[in-house]
């Protein structure tokens, strides 16, 4: 086992010579490196029982749920996060092949969608909120795209959450049309018939009628619930611009360097002198 302190002793100028090299270009390269302005949009989820119709039409329901969900609410939009579809919307928006310098072409928009993923962050917080964060060279840019990803992540979600309300209502407005049809073809034809035959189409148009009364509550609670469609996330902080760059970050790439490099060249060191038989 050599002694590492008489291998320092003998390399001390070559490891530390190296190491101070590596550090010095890590320190430049920080400095000429394009300032990058962070901005973070921060959400809380709300509960997914707030849609449910039967909540806005019962009292005691209502009064069982929070407005705020759990953080397993956020399973959905993190996986939503993941698609380009978000950042695709966002690069539109705000023209970011432009922004980006990208030369255009037919891919610019999509591959200013690529960068614009790559230099943001979606994720949950230790604290069961959503965090939008989003680096720029402009300040005022990485602000604004990190309110309209929150914005758009929430109304995508506010649109899903409401098309199964509107795929019912649609089923139960033909169901009603149909079942005014087939009261109207009744009321038509007991004239015409004998009266025990007549008796019994005159309960069968009743029966006709309360369905027709149920069918009526209900759908004008789908459309109550439709135009009262809740929010999925609730803002609890919009994401304003960044008074100092975010990065580079200097001191932790200078201090990760130096480390790395004295490991590295201290290595080196210990394989040169058992090279040279020492040990």
């Amino acid at each position: 086992m050599p002694d590492l302190f008489i291998v320092f002793a003998r390399w001390w100028k070559f490891i530390l010579g190296i190491s101070l090299l590596a550090a010095t270009i890590a320190f430049v390269v920080s400095q000429f490196s394009p300032k990058e302005y962070l901005s973070e949009a921060t959400a809380l989820p709300a509960n997914s029982m707030v849609a449910d119709k039967g909540r806005i039409f019962n009292n005691n329901i209502e009064a069982l749920y929070s407005d705020i969900g759990t953080a397993d609410e956020l399973d959905r939009l993190e996986g939503t996060a993941v698609l380009d579809t978000l950042y695709i919307a966002a690069s539109d928006s705000f023209n970011l092949a432009a922004h980006y310098n990208l030369p255009e072409s037919g891919e610019s928009g999509f591959k200013a969608a690529r960068k614009l993923k790559k230099n943001s962050k979606i994720a949950r917080s230790a604290f069961g909120e959503l965090k939008v964060k989003v680096w720029d060279e402009d300040r005022n840019m990485a602000a604004a795209v990190a309110n309209f990803l929150m914005q758009r992540l929430g109304s995508i979600h506010q649109h899903l959450q409401n098309e199964n309300s509107q795929s019912v209502l649609s089923r139960m407005q033909e169901d009603y049309t149909r079942l005014q049809q087939q009261y109207r073809s009744v009321g038509d034809s007991i004239p015409r018939m004998q009266r025990a035959d007549a008796e019994m189409m005159g309960a069968s148009k009743s029966v006709i009628l309360n369905q027709l009364t149920q069918y009526e509550a209900m759908i004008a609670q789908y459309r109550l619930a439709i135009q009262t469609n809740p929010p999925v996330l609730l803002v609890v902080e919009h994401a304003r611009a960044g008074l100092w760059a975010d990065k580079p970050r200097t001191f932790q790439n200078v201090a990760f360097t130096l480390f790395a490099a004295l490991a590295l060249t201290f290595l080196m060191s210990l394989y040169m002198e058992s090279r040279k038989g020492h040990y």
